[in-house]
């Protein structure tokens, strides 16, 4: 605003000219406004008056300042009395008066009584009651340190926070073995949870891990149906062989076709895990077989334009009725070998 206003009178025009005074006297008064707490201090907004008139205006203001001041100075003298007899005679209430006049005398005398008193020897003099200081300002202290150092375990704690990559990219192979923070993070919490639902339940309680552990038990009997419980085998390639063979019986038959035509071998001699060899040759069996009977299968269909249709040597419905036609199948294959 000042800067304006230099500007203003750098250059003026007309109505620059007819605003000039009133923007003077209330830049002028709204400087003495800040500096009123410290009247003392507000005369050094006089470096601030940029141009002649602005300069007479602030040297105007500062003598009329001056004057105002020496007036306040010559007042200072004995102080004057209340003259209550002639209050007496302009006042027609003479209860309201006295109360007045009453309250004056005693406030009076409190205040003499006051100034009277000499309030550095009275505290010299004391000499009881300070250790009750002293504990407080060693206990202020305590505190004080206290505060530093939870300052700086938090300042410390959102350092590393913030350097700690986010919490989908934890490994326990990398980072996770130095920081003692995540580590106990991954201990704490041992099961995923959605804490949209954390008013209704603690994820860190010992009945939410119950919960979740029954909830892993039954997944696990719904799953393979045998009551197992061991949680250490959560997926599938981390089973052994034969659990994998127990669970998918299809893979199993397929195998063992395979091994024994191939090899000749009793079915005893099953290896746990079959050569590469031998599986990338059991897939390129299976697709030339499926490739020959889909090219059947579409030709059975679009001549008899039925609403269902099935590849042969598959029965109709695989889920519930496949493991009694494999064993009929094998029941068969077996009495042609037999024969």
């Amino acid at each position: 605003k000042f800067q304006a206003a230099s500007a203003l009178l750098h250059h003026p025009t007309d109505c620059s000219r007819a605003l000039l005074p009133a923007m003077q006297q209330s830049l002028v008064r709204r400087g003495i406004r800040r500096a009123l707490p410290c009247r003392d201090r507000w005369h050094a907004l006089q470096e601030y008056a940029v141009g002649e008139a602005n300069t007479e205006e602030f040297r105007l203001l500062r003598a009329r300042d001056t004057a105002v001041t020496g007036v306040v100075a010559a007042q200072h003298g004995a102080q004057k009395t209340i003259d209550w007899k002639a209050w007496e005679g302009r006042i027609s209430n003479k209860e309201t008066l006295q109360c007045l006049k009453d309250f004056h005398a005693q406030q009076t005398a409190l205040l003499d009584a006051v100034f009277k008193e000499d309030h550095l020897k009275a505290v010299k003099e004391q000499k009881a009651g300070w250790e009750l200081y002293d504990t407080a300002q060693a206990s202020c202290t305590k505190s004080v340190a206290k505060s530093q150092q939870i300052l700086k375990n938090g300042a410390r704690a959102l350092w590393i926070s913030f350097q700690n990559p986010p919490v989908s990219q934890l490994s326990q192979s990398e980072w996770l073995d130095a920081d003692q923070y995540w580590q106990a993070f991954v201990e704490k919490h041992h099961f995923y949870h959605n804490h949209i639902a954390s008013a209704v339940e603690d994820p860190e309680s010992k009945e939410y891990d119950a919960k979740q552990k029954a909830e892993l038990i039954k997944r696990w009997a719904t799953f393979d149906g045998r009551g197992t419980t061991r949680q250490n085998n959560k997926l599938l390639y981390q089973r052994p062989s034969y659990e994998y063979y127990d669970v998918y019986r299809g893979p199993l038959i397929e195998h063992m076709i395979y091994y024994l035509t191939k090899t000749g071998g009793d079915a005893r001699m099953f290896p746990e895990v079959m050569p590469t060899a031998w599986f990338a040759e059991i897939y390129n069996l299976r697709f030339k077989v499926y490739n020959v009977l889909q090219r059947r299968k579409r030709l059975e269909h679009e001549s008899s334009l039925s609403r269902e249709s099935h590849h042969d040597f598959h029965p109709h419905d695989l889920e519930h009725d496949g493991e009694a036609f494999f064993s009929k199948l094998i029941a068969k294959e077996s009495a042609l070998i037999e024969l």
